[in-house]
């Protein structure tokens, strides 16, 4: 499978290279240097030329940088939890139970290529009518992870500025534009930000952290910081599975959906979401709903791939035990066999994303 990666997933990896190779190098990791494409480190805070961040980013002539050391990050959700080897947040508040930890976040950075292949693009074709890009738009990331949608995003509309806000803060790229912000914030509680602020609001993948009675405040608090005017744009896996042809890949889902369950959670929300927009005060200004076909080979295909690889051993130290499997080498084999099984498929699951616009 790694064969087929392509330039963006194989990107992720830049960050570990480049760490160890400036730990041999200069004896310790310098979070003020930037690796240039040509491979050389430039520690001055404006840049002449372009420059790849450690994920691979290109960043802009002159673009103005802000570094970030790893080492001094801690959790703003508390104490962090290991469980089987991974590290999971433990904000006992929050129903999220993927793992928080490096390994994670890099697998993140790949999904959001992957979620980017299949709808050729970073928003809905609509979204553009309503939100200034190119002159220069205020956007809010609800959810950011580690900011890889926001690094993308500034790539491509360089007179943007970006807020990102997550429940627990991770590693951050070790380079990010300054105009790129990243805060702790709970969205089933009230985000740091008055009425009313922001031109597109962007939200998704939350059906693994939100219970089911959480969504409408949740999406009601992303509608309260859009501006009059403003677009909110959702997205979320839909677990509707076929999988006839391969019975480990349905008892994978099933579990999966049985976890969510036991949690509070609706594996179902995806349709939901533009009757939710729309009691919020919105307009509904397109639907977008996509299937994830993995037996095709294609390029989106291989990317889901490369993530469900990923993403099977981030929710094994959950699934692990509802599917009665508590030794290592026995989830391993099982976690081979769906993989095996996941292009024999055809369309798995789903991803449904809408947007809407603040009236």
């Amino acid at each position: 499978m790694g064969s087929h990666l392509s330039r963006d997933l194989q990107r992720v990896s830049l960050k570990k290279k480049s760490k160890k190779k400036k730990q041999k190098n200069n004896g310790s990791n310098k979070s003020s240097s930037i690796m240039t494409s040509s491979g050389s480190s430039n520690s001055r805070h404006y840049h002449q030329q372009q420059h790849i961040n450690d994920s691979g980013f290109m960043m802009r002539q002159g673009e103005e940088i802000q570094s970030h050391s790893s080492s001094s990050k801690k959790s703003s959700a508390g104490i962090t939890t290991t469980i089987s080897g991974r590290d999971f947040h433990s904000n006992e508040s929050s129903a999220y139970w993927l793992p928080k930890d490096e390994e994670e976040q890099d697998r993140l950075i790949g999904q959001h290529f992957a979620i980017k292949e299949v709808y050729q693009g970073n928003f809905l074709s609509e979204v553009s009518k309503y939100v200034p890009f190119h002159k220069g738009a205020r956007i809010c990331d609800v959810g950011c992870g580690a900011g890889a949608w926001m690094m993308d995003m500034a790539m491509e509309f360089p007179n943007c500025t970006f807020e990102g806000v997550d429940m627990v803060e991770v590693n951050k790229f070790e380079a990010m534009p300054n105009r790129i912000n990243i805060t702790f914030g709970d969205v089933t509680d009230k985000l740091d930000y008055p009425d009313g602020v922001f031109d597109f609001v962007h939200m998704r993948l939350f059906v693994l952290a939100l219970r089911e009675d959480e969504w409408e405040h949740a999406i009601q608090e992303a509608v309260r910081i859009a501006k009059p005017g403003g677009v909110i744009q959702l997205l979320e896996y839909y677990f509707t599975p076929d999988f006839d042809d391969h019975p480990n890949v349905g008892k994978c889902a099933n579990a999966i959906i049985d976890t969510m369950g036991a949690r509070g959670q609706d594996p179902y929300i995806g349709p939901k979401q533009p009757r939710i927009l729309t009691q919020a005060g919105c307009k509904v200004i397109q639907v977008d709903n996509r299937a994830i076909d993995m037996s095709n080979n294609t390029a989106a295909a291989r990317k889901f791939l490369w993530n469900w690889e990923r993403v099977l051993k981030s929710m094994m130290p959950m699934l692990g035990p509802h599917l009665g499997m508590l030794e290592a080498e026995e989830q391993k084999v099982f976690m081979e066999d769906v993989l095996r099984g996941l292009p024999e498929c055809g369309k798995f699951y789903w991803m449904y994303c809408a947007a809407a616009q603040k009236l």
